[in-house]
């Protein structure tokens, strides 16, 4: 038992050190097919819009050179048909383009749907199977924001900031490699920002990432004063408190709208920054690319392709800022997500099933002990016999334990030292479903549920 208990408190410390696009990774393990699916297409989107500034390249090529054009070389002498051919491809590679980029936009929305929906069921499940306790010492906004905004939050990344990246990812590849093969020479001019470029953005990933935690956390906290607030509504309006609480709603939502300063202060910075960079390659291009088109060591239709093509490289970069910004706040959202998730079970149920019909009703409570966390006990070695088809009353003035006797009952709650059977089997031996089914219980604080 103490083997088992160390191996999953291994496991949970694992998981909590894993980083939270990992986790979301293995969380989506299931649909690992649609997403190398959604990747393919991506790329393949991806590679075919980066074609048309080679055809471009191609037509300028024919302009110039005409009957000794790369076209003609293969063997098309006539200038219209290189340009018939230079048409059919092009409407070809624009109906790909357009192909897999309804592809992979369908995949990447459905997935995204299909893990938020999930991911929900999943939390709120698990949030189900926790004791009272966990409830009691946090706010029903506060877990509303995990289960409503932070999952929405995901399902937003998922829609675009996942395809941004990894379209980004596939321009940096092929054009590097198109520049490198055309022309070698000005490559290492063009694309030396490149690194700069990528580690700037993850030293801001890294700078965002703590700033981001803070919104979600200051998020949770003005949902649970909406949530709180809004449900007492009667007793705000009883003691004229309506001033007061917006007050102290004025402070979350300021506490709030700072934490996002603070994150936009330098999130903002970060296109701007990249625009600079940017710059660089593209006037090295510009200019010594020139040169080598006008001393006719490199080809006009190869400069032009260059041209084209730095700038479908570079000018995307900017865009990574906006796309930063979505990750880093859906991994904030995914660990709030996974940290329920992997809230152990205080209150596990037994094997021992008791048919409803079956119950006779006789309960005892051996030497019980109770206390909540951090307070004095409320129960001390308590024995009490109920036997079957007897009626009985528990008086006593508030606090002393009434209700808490009937939510040890229920197993709502565990006894710390002692025991409770029915009918002569231990509460913590039976399945917990069949103990709570065949109890009644009709609580002082009577919930209505939303309904017609």
């Amino acid at each position: 038992m103490a083997t088992a208990l160390k191996s999953h408190r291994a496991s949970r410390k694992r998981k909590h050190s894993a980083h939270p696009l990992q986790r979301l990774l293995e969380y989506g393990h299931q649909y690992r097919k649609q997403i190398w699916l959604a990747t393919t297409y991506s790329t393949l989107n991806k590679f075919f819009d980066l074609a048309p500034p080679g055809l471009i390249g191609v037509a300028v090529d024919v302009v110039v050179k005409q009957q000794d054009s790369i076209i003609a070389q293969l063997g098309v002498r006539d200038v219209f048909q290189q340009f018939l051919i230079i048409s059919f491809l092009t409407v070809v590679i624009w109906i790909l383009e357009s192909v897999f980029e309804y592809a992979y936009a369908r995949l990447w929305r459905n997935l995204a749907q299909n893990i938020q929906h999930d991911l929900r069921l999943d939390a709120y499940k698990h949030l189900q199977e926790l004791e009272l306790a966990y409830f009691e010492e946090r706010s029903t906004g506060g877990l509303m924001s995990i289960l409503s905004d932070d999952i929405n939050q995901l399902e937003r990344f998922l829609d675009g900031g996942a395809n941004d990246i990894i379209q980004v990812s596939a321009t940096v590849l092929i054009i590097g490699a198109a520049f490198f093969i055309l022309a070698p020479s000005v490559a290492w001019m063009a694309l030396s920002p490149m690194p700069f470029i990528l580690w700037g953005s993850f030293a801001y990933q890294r700078l965002l990432a703590p700033r981001y935690a803070d919104v979600r956390e200051k998020v949770g906290f003005l949902n649970s004063r909406l949530s709180n607030n809004i449900s007492g509504i009667t007793t705000i309006k009883s003691f004229t408190a309506e001033a007061y609480e917006a007050y102290r709603l004025e402070l979350d939502s300021e506490a709030y709208r700072r934490s996002n300063s603070k994150a936009i202060a330098l999130s903002a910075a970060f296109v701007p920054l990249i625009r600079m960079l940017i710059l660089v390659g593209f006037t090295a291009l510009l200019l010594y690319g020139g040169m080598a088109a006008v001393s006719g060591a490199m080809s006009v239709g190869t400069y032009s392709v260059l041209v084209f093509l730095i700038q479908r490289l570079l000018w995307p970069l900017t865009r990574l800022g906006e796309t930063f910004d979505q990750y880093q706040r859906a991994m904030a959202s995914t660990n709030r997500v996974m940290n329920l998730l992997d809230t152990p079970i205080a209150i596990h149920t037994g094997d021992v099933e008791l048919p409803v019909n079956e119950v006779r009703g006789e309960v005892q409570f051996n030497n019980v002990y109770f206390a909540y966390k951090d307070r004095f006990p409320v129960i001390k070695n308590l024995s009490l016999e109920i036997p079957a088809g007897k009626t009985i009353a528990i008086v006593g003035s508030t606090g002393s334990g009434k209700s808490t006797l009937v939510k040890l009952l229920l197993r709502l709650y565990e006894v710390q030292a002692g025991s409770i059977t029915l009918d002569g089997i231990d509460l913590q031996s039976l399945n917990l479903k069949d103990l709570r089914r065949c109890i009644g219980l009709v609580s002082q604080d009577v919930f209505l549920f939303h309904g017609t």
